[in-house]
């Protein structure tokens, strides 16, 4: 079993199906790890490519349509790197050492601690099915879940509306190490 490194960045994945509210609870967990002071790196993964960050009309854009295999835009206080190539999550991970934390949404088959997101029943199959497993994050009331035997697994069970004591876990997770 995947276990938190006690190394700095600490990495925790949010994981499920669609429309399981990844993306909500990966936000949740960065407002409250930057609350306290940490800095925080969130890593999406977008399986359908469809994602464009610089828009039509912009300088950015421009520059990558001309050709430019990497388009940097500096401000004051943001940075952003747009390459037209992929990328290994290691590689990124390593780019983004000097944060505190890295959240990640997706990238269900990478062996990272992760959060798995049940909305309904049948969602609890992945639990199963993934490495690293350290806690599932669910839309179900408790009662519903305990008379699930179809997680083979004693991990931790959260209901999604607790977001606050799940980043309270991690950290205690990260501590007990």
């Amino acid at each position: 079993m995947t276990t938190m490194s006690d190394t700095k960045p600490h990495i925790i994945q949010i994981v499920g199906y669609k429309n399981t509210g990844k993306t909500t609870m990966t936000a949740a967990l960065i407002g409250h790890f930057s609350s306290m002071g940490l800095r925080v790196a969130a890593i999406k993964h977008d399986g359908h490519d469809h994602f464009e960050m610089d828009r039509e009309g912009t300088d950015s854009y421009r520059f990558g349509e001309a050709g430019a295999s990497a388009v940097v835009v500096m401000s004051e206080k943001r940075t952003a790197i747009m390459e037209r190539q992929a990328t290994r999550l290691e590689e990124m991970l390593s780019h983004l050492s000097a944060y505190d934390w890295i959240v990640m949404e997706g990238f269900k088959e990478a062996s990272y601690p992760k959060f798995v997101m049940v909305r309904e029943e049948r969602d609890l199959t992945l639990v199963n099915q993934l490495e690293g497993v350290v806690g599932m994050i669910s839309w179900l009331p408790s009662e519903q879940f305990i008379e699930q035997s179809t997680v083979s697994r004693d991990i931790t069970w959260y209901s999604v509306h607790e977001t606050e004591d799940i980043a309270k876990a991690l950290l205690q997770m990260v501590k007990s190490k």
